[in-house]
């Protein structure tokens, strides 16, 4: 498989997916990194990197490009999660800044 190459593009969402130097990058913004060497995965926002613990296999012959249907359906389940943890931190953060912001016109 050539690097950089796009592998998969949904119909709808366009979802787009590239490997260089041995990681997988899932989506634009928010991204999803798999490094395919070591299993350490992220997730990059526009204002952070999260680690991202839960454990991602495809197997050579789907990012070979067979199996094309079951490749977009793993692509779309964890991109959404992905998706779904990086718009929870940021909610998060939201929060906690608001919380701060309060506690300091209390004082």
């Amino acid at each position: 498989m050539e690097e950089g190459a796009v592998l998969v593009k949904e119909a709808e969402k366009k979802i787009p997916m590239k490997i260089e130097d041995g990681k997988l990058y899932i989506g634009d913004m928010p991204q999803l990194i798999v490094d395919l060497k070591t299993q350490e995965n992220y997730i990059r926002t526009e204002e952070r990197l999260i680690s991202y613990k839960k454990r991602i296999e495809l197997s050579p012959d789907l990012l070979a490009g067979k199996r094309a249907n079951v490749l977009q359906t793993a692509l779309e389940y964890y991109y959404a999660q992905a998706c779904e943890i990086a718009e929870g931190m940021k909610i998060a953060e939201e929060y906690r800044q608001k919380a701060n912001l309060t506690i300091r016109e209390k004082d």
